[in-house]
């Protein structure tokens, strides 16, 4: 053992089957229902030749494409002019394609609606757009 190492020793303890009957279940809804998350979301979004722009989420609708009336522009020929939607419901964040002509993928996966996870890949076009997403108790 090192010096400065700490040692955990683990002994099982005797314990009979009825000891354990004196519990009831519990489910995890009543464990972890009251604890109060803070969620916050964004997109580091790379195109060829530019910097990576960096788009905060809010829990409403976020339209990317080429088109003047999306949210995230998206200025690459590749790219539809409504490509694709990402939406906050049931506590996640969702991506939906929007009949684009080349595609959305996620994960290098081609998808018509997906749930987004932290640090998941998004392509779209030649555009690279990475979600990241915290989640992190209120105080």
């Amino acid at each position: 053992m090192k010096e400065n190492e700490t040692l955990i020793r683990v002994n099982p303890i005797n314990v009979e089957e009825s000891d354990f009957s004196k519990t009831g279940p519990i489910s995890f809804r009543a464990v972890f229902e009251e604890i109060s998350v803070s969620q916050i979301a964004h997109l580091d979004i790379r195109c060829p030749g530019s910097d990576s722009v960096r788009v905060q989420l809010d829990q409403g609708e976020t339209s990317l494409g080429r088109s003047s009336n999306c949210r995230v522009q998206i200025n690459l020929p590749d790219v539809s002019r409504e490509h694709a939607r990402i939406t906050f419901h049931h506590e996640e964040y969702q991506i939906e394609d929007m009949d684009s002509t080349n595609g959305t993928y996620v994960n290098g996966v081609r998808i018509k609606n997906c749930i987004l996870r932290n640090h998941d890949q998004i392509q779209i076009g030649a555009a690279k757009v990475y979600f990241i997403e915290q989640k992190r108790p209120k105080k």
